[in-house]
């Protein structure tokens, strides 16, 4: 079966660049990165990540010499060692006391897919956030990705610095390599969280956050695993608060997973592209817990065609038609790769303003950040859904979490009335609802504590239509977090507004 992809860059409106590769040539590529990071390397030898149940130190080092092998990478934000090792000598090895697993070094790729049409930033509200002087200023952001062109004229001023983490034929690294090789991936990406509200091109969601390039995919948008968790870990080391990650791999990988779980236990907000699945699972290494998964959506706030499915999307994000910076110009993507980013770009604007410890736990950090990104706008079933999560990322609606107010439309539609209806999510504290009509006929408020609904705090409230519009406030104390869901009934078209300050 022949299978063709067409991959798409539309520079200026009478300039196009498009590329055609069939399957075969599709399955050479791969085959040819491979090629390219093993280093000349003999058939039975293999790359592949080793993990320890201690610290690495010299005996670790001298046990994969003995078994034939040669270290190429040692790491200290997970106790493990890249290494190249003859295959052979691989179940020797896992029998050993000191070695806790043995995997080998998975490829990874870029999670973009197709180019088309643009709108993005203003579509989650950032301009609204922008307005009120919050704009992610002093907020660090490693991008791993293919690079960054960083000379770019709408990304020049936030660039901040790099590392590169790809190696050569021959096994070599250049850490000052963190241009953007060809693909364009990581600067559309960039251009998405920060590029410059400078009157040039487009502007960013969080257009003064500090970016930094991370190096982990070469140009044709393949990277190990060994070379993410080395970004991961420049990450960390080098005091970043958010990690965007628009990469994608079928395959689990122990040392990734360890590693991005030690980022955010050490303070990092992780973000990663949902994978391109066309309905499939959700790919790693957005599907680890620790990580924010986003799904893509169109202008519609419809479910783009090649996202995926599953439990763990936390959040979406426009991803389709994206325009944004590419190396030496503009031009348009589609993808999760595009999705992630603007959740970055949000939660940038959350940790530049003054937010709360929302969580209680007498500090401010990623989790509290992450709580707050929750506050979307409900698409899909009330409440989080495989396909939607929380919903569509929303800024304005962070930064009214962050003031302590937010604001619900509530309009009527065409839809069945639990398809408009408005969501939000309480922790603990005193809340004051207030309900204002303009020609709804009543509103369903349903509370629902762990997904089990709360019917003592569920409630119906009904509008007389002689007095319309009317207003209504609810008091609620709240022990333990809530899930509200407020759905409107009345003729097609019929609005109301829900105010909840605490």
């Amino acid at each position: 079966m022949m299978y063709e992809m067409e991959i798409r860059i539309t520079m200026s409106p009478n300039q196009t660049y498009s590329r055609c590769m069939r399957t075969p040539h599709r399955i050479m590529l791969i085959f040819c990165a491979i090629f390219i990071v093993s280093g000349v390397a003999l058939a039975e030898d293999r790359d592949v990540i080793i993990g320890f149940h201690h610290p690495v130190g010299p005996i670790e080092k001298v046990l994969i010499h003995e078994h034939g092998g040669v270290v190429k990478k040692s790491f200290h934000l997970i106790p493990a060692i890249a290494a190249k090792i003859p295959e052979n000598k691989i179940e020797k090895l896992k029998t050993n006391p000191r070695v806790a697993y043995v995997e080998y070094d998975q490829i990874f790729e870029a999670a973009a897919d197709e180019y088309s049409s643009s709108w993005g930033v203003q579509h989650i509200g950032s301009d609204m956030v922008h307005a009120q002087g919050i704009n992610g200023t002093g907020i660090r952001i490693a991008i791993l990705d293919t690079g960054i062109d960083y000379d770019h004229e709408d990304l020049n001023d936030n660039y901040k610095g790099g590392i590169g983490f790809v190696q050569d034929p021959q096994g070599n690294v250049d850490p000052g390599n963190y241009d953007d090789s060809s693909s364009s991936h990581g600067t559309h990406v960039a251009g998405i969280i920060a590029a410059e509200n400078n009157g040039i091109g487009v502007v960013g969601v969080a257009p003064n956050a500090e970016i930094y390039s991370v190096k982990v995919l070469d140009g044709a948008g393949f990277g190990l695993s060994s070379w993410i968790v080395s970004g991961i870990q420049w990450a960390v080391d080098n005091n970043m608060d958010i990690a965007t990650i628009s990469i994608q791999s079928t395959e689990d990988s122990q040392a990734l997973h360890n590693a991005i779980d030690n980022a955010y236990d050490s303070g990092v907000l992780l973000v990663a592209a949902g994978g391109n699945a066309n309905g499939g699972s959700v790919r790693y290494p957005a599907a680890y817990d620790s990580v924010i998964a986003v799904t893509a959506t169109d202008a519609d706030d419809h479910l783009a065609r090649f996202s995926p499915i599953g439990q763990e999307i936390e959040l979406a994000a426009p991803g389709v038609g994206i325009y944004s910076t590419i190396r030496g110009g503009y031009g348009i993507m589609d993808g999760t790769s595009m999705a992630a980013p603007h959740v970055t770009g949000v939660a940038a604007l959350i940790l530049s303003s003054d937010f709360q410890d929302v969580n209680g736990d007498g500090v401010r950090n990623n989790n509290d950040v992450r709580i707050l990104l929750h506050n979307a706008i409900d698409l899909g079933d009330p409440g989080r859904d495989n396909l939607y999560g929380y919903g569509l990322a929303d800024a304005q609606m962070a930064v009214m979490e962050i003031s302590g107010t937010r604001e619900l439309t509530l309009t009527r539609t065409y839809s069945p009335p639990k398809n408009n209806a408005g969501y939000v999510e309480l922790l603990t504290g005193n809340y004051s609802v207030l309900m204002q009509n303009i020609n709804l006929s009543h509103i369903n408020m349903e509370v629902y504590e762990n997904g089990v609904i709360r019917n003592d705090l569920s409630s119906r409230y009904n509008f007389k239509k002689s007095n319309m519009p009317q207003n209504i406030c609810v008091d609620l104390n709240v022990s333990d977090m809530l899930e509200i869901v407020f759905i409107p009934y009345g003729v097609r078209g019929s609005t109301g507004y829900v105010t909840i300050r605490g």
